[in-house]
């Protein structure tokens, strides 16, 4: 009856495929449309199905079987105007077969955090003035800023983290990005009927600035500040004050790129745990041969008080390795010695692999290395597929973790 369930909505899928003519594009403010069809109103369509296993030590295997749907209209621009409506749904073959965070599902199981879920995803107005130098989008939307790392939509999970939020750009040149967000609510990734308290959406009032000078002598400069009063039954231990800058380059005359980041964050509004920690992440990148590239890179994320520096608003699924073992920084603060390679495969497929080596500076013990493996491949047509893999052996009464996925992604 389950697999019957399954293929039915598959079927359901393929059917309104057909009648979709847009896509919705994954970047902040940016929807794309088919301009073959003149319409002041078109349809838009995000198909994901998955497969994901998880099995971490003194906990019971997940299989985890779910599809996501994100169903949209989107308006044409008229006089710099546009609206969005996106509805979202995730559906699972079995609800006892995974632990859902504190969704549904026993207890015991590994947490796979993709609980059934139904939603209003999106429903935003914008303006974008006719020279482009200024906009506004207002209400329920998707942001990513930089590096997904501060702000982001959490996007490897079904249900996406969307914000009600008002968001200013401003462009004065062609080489400076503004941006400024006042958000009030933060619509997180355990979907409509979490119960569990800290798994409940934040509410508060935060703003969010964002400034990037690109072409400076050091390459690309990014500056901001993120004061985030955020509030959920679990209390207010999530607001914070960040401050900082990234800088992004060539590195001189090797053929390399690098990137430096530093950041200091403080506690900040109503949030009971007085502390303030530092973070620094550097790396360097570079083609091995002509088409294998690396990766050398280290992230610290420090702590004070038993707090570990925090990234409440991130897609933290990014950073530290695909285990998800440190989505939350230990009371001791993470370092992340980490390595990677991309290269083509046969079948015009791409791989990444690449390996972690994490450290607790506040107790000076190794917390476990991790090793992640990614595998993709574009079909065409709106189709693609990917394979993931992540085994993290754990040290210093760190649970070993295994996560495997694959997924058929489908956009029009």
């Amino acid at each position: 009856m389950k697999v019957h369930r399954f293929v039915t909505l598959l079927m359901a899928t393929a059917a309104g495929s057909w009648m979709a003519v847009g896509t919705a594009g994954e970047e902040y403010g940016k929807v794309v449309l088919n301009d073959k069809m003149p319409a002041l109103v078109k349809p838009t369509l995000d198909t994901r199905i998955r497969y994901e296993y998880g099995d971490q030590e003194g906990l019971d295997v997940s299989h985890a079987g779910t599809m996501r749907n994100r169903v949209g209209l989107l308006s044409r621009e008229m006089g710099g105007f546009q609206i969005f409506g996106e509805y979202e749904g995730t559906l699972a073959v079995d609800r006892n077969s995974y632990r859902a965070a504190s969704v549904h599902g026993p207890a015991g199981k590994t947490i796979i955090a993709d609980p059934e879920s139904h939603e209003l995803n999106q429903a935003w107005v914008s303006y974008t003035a006719p020279s482009d130098v200024w906009g506004v989008k207002v209400g329920r939307q998707r942001i990513i800023l930089d590096n997904w790392r501060w702000v982001g939509n959490v996007g490897w999970r079904q249900n996406e983290q969307t914000y009600d939020a008002a968001g200013i750009t401003f462009n004065p040149t062609k080489d400076i990005e503004v941006y400024y967000g006042f958000i009030w609510q933060v619509n997180r990734i355990f979907g409509s009927d979490v119960f569990f308290p800290p798994h409940t959406d934040f509410t508060g009032n935060s703003h969010i600035f964002n400034t990037k000078f690109k072409n400076t002598p050091l390459g690309t400069l990014t500056t901001y500040v993120y004061s985030l009063d955020l509030h959920n039954l679990a209390g207010d231990i999530n607001s914070n004050t960040s401050f900082g800058f990234s800088l992004a380059g060539p590195l001189c005359d090797t053929g390399m790129d690098y990137y430096l980041e530093y950041a200091h964050q403080i506690d900040a509004y109503s949030n009971p745990i007085d502390y303030e920690a530092n973070y620094v992440h550097a790396s360097v990148s570079g083609n091995l041969t002509e088409t294998v590239k690396g990766t050398l890179g280290m992230e610290y994320l420090g702590s004070s008080s038993g707090r570990g520096f925090a990234f409440p608003l991130g897609t933290n699924h990014k950073f530290n390795g695909f285990a998800d073992r440190f989505l939350a920084t230990p009371a001791g603060g993470l370092t992340d010695w980490y390595a990677s390679v991309a290269t083509p495969i046969p079948f015009g497929a791409k791989f990444v692999a690449a390996y972690h080596y994490f450290w607790d500076d506040g107790y000076d013990v190794a917390l476990g290395q991790e090793v992640d493996l990614v595998a993709s491949k574009d079909l065409g047509n709106g189709l693609s597929i990917l394979a993931k893999a992540a085994f993290f052996d754990g040290m210093g009464g760190q649970p070993d973790v295994t996560r495997a996925s694959l997924e058929l992604d489908f956009k029009y």
